[in-house]
Parts: C-alpha cells; sequence; structure tokens
C-alpha cells in the first residue's frame, strides 16, 4: 500500500469508529428516554389510581 491508500484506509476507519460511537450514543440516549417514559407512565398510573379510591 502507498502511503496515500494507508491515509485513505486510517481515515475510513477513524469515520467508522465515530460513527459507531454516535450511533452508540444515540442508542444510550434512546434507552434512557424510554425508561424514564416508562417511569412517567408508571408513577401517572399510581396517582391516578390512588386518587379514585
Amino acid at each position: 500500500m502507498t502511503p496515500a491508500t494507508t491515509s485513505f484506509v486510517t481515515q475510513a476507519v477513524d469515520a467508522g469508529g465515530l460513527a459507531f460511537g454516535v450511533a452508540r450514543l444515540a442508542l444510550a440516549v434512546a434507552g434512557l428516554l424510554w425508561v424514564l417514559y416508562v417511569l412517567t407512565v408508571v408513577a401517572l398510573v399510581l396517582a391516578v389510581h390512588r386518587r379514585s379510591r
């Protein structure tokens, strides 16, 4: 491989690693939002259930 080809491959790997990192971050944020959503729904259901008694 020529130095130019090696540089191109290195840049491609760096870009792939960055994209993978961004995807992992997005999945982590989505998971956190899902957990918050579920907890909020559970809290609201419990609050309504207690108030109706």
